[in-house]
């Protein structure tokens, strides 16, 4: 038998386990006692039950086993496809997303579309991702693949000049080649120089006035897998954009309006902003925890002159980068060069 007839059998016999698997029992599970019951069914077929409960059961039952049959078929499906066997790559991708859809072994038929690739694979999950009617886990699954496959277009943009675009930070920032956290190394004995290159680049970073909500956002400390289910959609976009924009230097008005395209075709919750709202709420968050980055070098040099502290009092005025610039000034207090182990010496306003 040749590769595409053994796959033929694969796609014939997943469509026939999709057309055969009864409907979903999603939504009448009204309570935990009713899941432990089922649980106790399972192992007690005897177990005395209201008619209801014992439609819900088998109809469950049934529900599994339909699930599980999905599953070893998507299974096979997902080798040929790693081995390169499925010239089918149309009907397998129309296949595997009928089983995101219906609930049927999701996370497989995810990875099925993730190997078939491009274009019917990404088309696909670029179809699921959005779709509000998809349970969220699957979405969210679906999107961590979806970014997978469209990596190549992230690192094409990312290596594209930026000669005519909008910079949405200041131009003494864009000269870091280093990440938005900075990436500055500890040094034994810094020059001036880098002092000066980061005082100019907090005081080019400070915001005019103060900010309604502190920026950076705080981390999430959120198992990646284990609580995937709460992760906020904030932390994907930044993983969006900063596979866009690696360097600060790149981040300009025309690559923040097509993260604000892609984060939009992700599904991701973009708070009901238009692309110019979404750049300069993101430029700003670049540039808090840029900030970030700087003062924490600051402090871990024990660099704590006055221009310093002043710097750090006003980011904690303005609502930005509070936590590291708090840290800058417990620091230089430990160190009586600030605050009333200083001889009584006011901090920075």
């Amino acid at each position: 038998m040749t590769d595409d007839q053994q796959v033929a059998e694969i796609l014939s016999e997943l469509a026939a386990a999709v057309a055969d698997a009864p409907p979903t029992t999603e939504g009448y599970w009204t309570s935990e006692e009713l899941h432990e019951l089922y649980e106790r069914f399972e192992k007690e077929p005897d177990l005395p039950l209201t008619a209801g409960q014992r439609r819900l059961f088998l109809a469950e039952r049934a529900r599994r086993a339909a699930a599980s049959r999905v599953h070893g078929v998507l299974r096979s499906l997902q080798k040929a496809a790693e081995r390169g066997r499925v010239t089918a790559t149309a009907e397998a991708a129309v296949l595997a997303e009928a089983c995101v859809r219906a609930g049927l072994a999701a996370p497989d038929a995810i990875g099925v579309l993730y190997e078939l690739g491009v274009p019917y694979g990404e088309q696909a999950l670029a179809r699921l991702v959005p779709d509000t009617r998809v349970n969220d886990s699957d979405r969210r699954r679906g999107r961590w693949w979806l970014r997978r496959l469209r990596e190549p277009k992230y690192q094409a943009l990312a290596g594209r000049p930026v000669e005519d675009e909008e910079p949405l930070l200041p131009n003494v920032v864009r000269d870091l080649t280093s990440g938005w956290h900075g990436g500055w190394e500890v040094e034994e004995a810094p020059t001036q120089e880098r002092f000066a290159q980061a005082r100019a680049i907090l005081e080019a970073l400070l915001p005019s006035k103060r900010l309604p909500f502190p920026e950076p956002v705080s981390e999430w400390e959120g198992d990646w897998d284990e609580d995937e289910d709460e992760r906020p959609d904030w932390l994907e976009i930044r993983m969006v954009l900063r596979a866009l924009m690696p360097d600060v230097r790149l981040v300009t008005r025309e690559r923040v309006t097509e993260g604000w395209h892609e984060c939009k075709q992700l599904g991701l919750d973009l708070q009901g902003e238009d692309p110019e709202e979404f750049g300069s709420r993101w430029a700003a968050r670049i540039g808090a925890w840029t900030a970030e980055a700087i003062l924490s070098w600051l402090w871990q040099q024990e660099h704590f002159r006055p221009w310093a502290l002043d710097l750090a009092g006003r980011y904690i005025d303005r609502n930005v980068a509070v936590a590291e610039a708090t840290r800058l000034l417990s620091e230089a207090a430990e160190a009586g060069l600030w605050g009333p182990a200083a001889g009584g010496r006011p901090g920075p306003s």
